[in-house]
């Protein structure tokens, strides 16, 4: 199992409807299906369009109700596409959508409540960047493989809710941690899972990680309205 399949299976967390939760909304969308535009970046590749790579993320996928509509390689990783199996990549992107939630029409509004539910259900929390950082590599028990952590939420956009996690993406290697940024988008009124993935080396890893992912979720949101 690569590292890659964990941090991806980590981007599954789109819940389940649950009236008592109010996790959806009461109205529904006019169109329930939609298209999504992917940008041109200059040091990402658009890469899900390329049938070894979409052959590759699609046979990490975990669940039926989840489908993929797009992947950003570094155009370093993209020219070597073809040995993504062995490859410990970084710095790319993924979207998703939850087939069974886009019948649900979502503001804005909407993201902080639904992602605060899904935290309550993954048993997600958060803890202050500073010690996150002197635990992380110090303390083995800190993060665990199968539970990130979160260490900052913001909003880069008014239709974009971010969340820097820690992810360590081996169970047994207590040395490679992984940033994670995870993005509820709404295009549309649609709910889109984004993350964004790069290795942690200190403090300046997480400043880049949300500057590259603001840039991509950003973009994609622009490119889609």
């Amino acid at each position: 199992m690569t590292r890659t399949y964990i941090i991806f299976f980590l981007l599954l967390i789109g819940c389940k409807s649950d009236k008592k939760e109010d996790y959806y909304s009461e109205e529904k969308n006019e169109i329930e299906r939609i298209e999504f535009n992917l940008p041109n970046f200059e040091k990402w590749t658009e890469s899900y369009s390329d049938e070894s790579v979409k052959l590759y993320f699609d046979d990490l996928s975990v669940s039926d109700k989840m489908k993929t509509v797009g992947v950003f390689l570094n155009n370093y990783t993209f020219a070597k596409k073809d040995s993504l199996d062995v490859l410990d990549f970084e710095d790319y992107a993924v979207f998703m959508i939850n087939k069974n939630e886009q019948k649900w029409k979502l503001t804005g509004n909407d993201l902080e409540r639904l992602f605060r539910v899904q935290k309550k259900k993954t048993g997600t929390i958060n803890v202050d960047r500073l010690e996150a950082l002197k635990k992380v590599y110090s303390d083995t028990t800190f993060l665990h493989s199968e539970k990130p952590i979160v260490i900052e939420e913001y909003r880069p956009n008014e239709n974009i809710l971010s969340a820097l996690k820690l992810i360590k993406p081996y169970y047994d290697d207590h040395e490679i941690i992984v940033v994670y940024v995870y993005n509820l988008i709404l295009i549309n009124n649609h709910l889109v899972y984004g993350g964004y993935y790069l290795d942690l080396n200190g403090n300046e890893s997480l400043e880049k990680a949300k500057e590259m992912n603001d840039i991509i979720m950003t973009e994609f949101l622009e490119s889609n309205k």
